[in-house]
């Protein structure tokens, strides 16, 4: 089953007064978050490019759920997978990759020193690697998906003022953004961040030294950094408010879209990566 078609929702309890916030709930995917569909763009290309042959072995290095999108992938496609991610990347993510038949690599550090690791594997003949920082095949997935899909369900004459999205590989915002300002020229860009020395798992930093070849952040116009008390304190705000237990860093996109909205105004269309069930073994859940 492709990814895609996830629900467009209006979240009005959240939205502050005067306002008009929606959600797209990307957890509908079928391993659970937004990385389904980078990882369905990058596998194909690959086979169609002739990069990925049959049963080639596949890498790729990862905080989790673009992972766990391709280790479904090439479970049902005949691939092995291998799985570079830290260390302290929370238990559901593991169980789920090795659910999907992937051999798991844990790595000291932060998702740079995944990377790198990975790249040594590739080097040492082991396997293609997507890369999901430098594929042109994650931004594309959300400018001809993401971004369709929410020109195609908006449900307001007036366009979406605002979208508000994490940073994390970079394809998402750029990918969404490129799609959107087609229909919505004037649409505002809002690059929801984690500050460098306070990390929320599957996002990053403008100030971080890395920056993925795929992000083109001249598509922002305003970035906002979020503590991680902030974005926990908005995934219990958003359970009890409107129902949804959704993961840390949607909890941060939130919070920047509701700071936002209560100084400014506006209608908003906010990306929601994926649940919260994911991080159930972390803090302050554990």
């Amino acid at each position: 089953m492709p990814p895609g078609n996830t629900p467009l929702v209006e979240l009005h309890a959240l939205a502050p007064a005067g306002t008009r916030l929606f959600a797209k709930l990307e957890w509908y995917n079928p391993t659970g978050s937004i990385k389904d569909r980078a990882a369905w763009f990058m596998f194909h290309n690959a086979v169609r490019d002739g990069h990925l042959r049959p049963g080639g072995p596949l890498i790729e290095s990862t905080s989790g759920n673009t992972g766990i999108g391709l280790a479904r992938i090439a479970l049902v496609n005949g691939h092995p997978m291998t799985i570079c991610l830290p260390a302290n990347s929370t238990a559901e993510r593991k169980q789920l990759l090795r659910a999907y038949g992937a051999d798991l690599v844990e790595v000291d550090g932060g998702p740079n020193e995944s990377i790198e690791h990975a790249k040594e594997l590739v080097e040492a003949g082991e396997g293609y690697m997507c890369y999901q920082y430098g594929n042109a095949g994650n931004p594309e997935s959300h400018e001809f998906g993401t971004a369709l899909e929410i020109i195609r369900d908006w449900p307001e004459e007036a366009p979406p003022e605002h979208v508000f999205c994490s940073y994390g590989t970079g394809g998402t915002i750029t990918g969404t953004s490129r799609g959107l300002r087609k229909a919505y020229p004037n649409i505002r860009v809002h690059s929801v961040e984690e500050f460098v020395h306070d990390p929320i798992s599957g996002m990053r930093s403008q100030d971080d030294p890395f920056q993925p070849p795929v992000a083109d952040l001249s598509l922002v116009t305003d970035r906002h950094e979020v503590t991680k008390a902030d974005a926990i304190a908005t995934v219990s705000k958003t359970m009890d408010l409107e129902g949804h237990f959704v993961g840390t860093s949607s909890g941060a996109i939130l919070h920047a879209a509701q700071t936002y909205l209560s100084d400014h105004g506006g209608t908003a269309v906010t990306l929601l990566p994926d649940a919260g069930w994911k991080y159930l073994s972390g803090a302050p859940w554990a």
